[in-house]
């Protein structure tokens, strides 16, 4: 992948739900830089996705969740296995999100690979928590959050990177909160999750209820992911841009 004819391009590792509707892989974004490389989220199956999207997962630097259900974090126990035996990496990684990311990482990983992680990893991981009254400044991008409404049993955030001179904002999984126009103002491309067509189900966002709000949001490019069966089955007909699995985006 090269990034020269473009400050920073983001790859659409994974744009599914939960249930891999329409065979999507969950939800996965790679973003790079000249100089760095950042995930949003990495869902179970997003070690899947860098094989398929040619993504070297020894070249990310840091990766930041949205919040703590399996199809958006749940790749990094694989992640970091792959680090250990595959990769043999030795350069360290930032996790970054929510309270309770390390703690919920560290039991994914223990239940799914008893004893490896007490062996040790072979290179360091980091974990910063993000808190909605503070900015992040790590590895040249500066990250903020804004609370969104999804459950889960720990914070959900929408989050907001700028990094390359380019600013990302991504709603998570999040029903209508008046956060979204905050998150994706001045944003250069703003992905939000969309799960259904025309009903209402609780923490997810629905295509009408998009349309009904879209000129509220100051962004340059407004794109959607994380569809249901209901919405794919309507995804020829939308005046709103979803995304696919493996498409490429120059900012």
């Amino acid at each position: 992948m090269n990034a020269s004819d473009a400050p920073l391009v983001v790859t659409c590792v994974g744009t599914g739900d939960a249930f891999h509707s329409g065979g999507r892989l969950h939800s996965c974004y790679h973003l790079m830089s000249a100089d760095r490389q950042f995930l949003l989220d990495c869902g179970g199956s997003s070690t899947a996705g860098f094989a398929r999207c040619g993504v070297d997962p020894e070249q990310i630097d840091a990766l930041i969740v949205s919040h703590l259900h399996g199809d958006h974090f749940g790749g990094i126990p694989y992640l970091l296995l792959a680090g250990k035996y595959l990769h043999r990496r030795t350069r360290p990684l930032l996790c970054i999100g929510p309270d309770g990311l390390q703690r919920r990482v560290e039991q994914a990983f223990t239940a799914l690979y008893p004893g490896v992680l007490e062996e040790g990893l072979g290179f360091e991981v980091t974990y910063r928590v993000l808190n909605p009254a503070a900015v992040l400044d790590v590895l040249g991008a500066r990250i903020r959050c804004v609370p969104v409404v999804h459950g889960g049993g720990a914070p959900a955030l929408g989050i907001r990177v700028e990094m390359a001179g380019r600013i990302v904002s991504y709603s998570g999984d999040t029903e209508w909160t008046e956060q979204l126009p905050i998150l994706a103002k001045g944003s250069d491309l703003f992905i939000c999750e969309c799960f259904n067509y025309d009903q209402a189900a609780p923490g997810h966002l629905d295509y009408l209820t998009l349309m009904h709000e879209k000129e509220r949001f100051d962004t340059r490019r407004l794109v959607l992911t994380h569809p249901g069966p209901q919405l794919l089955g309507r995804a020829g007909a939308l005046e709103l841009e979803l995304l696919h699995d493996g498409a490429r985006l120059r900012l």
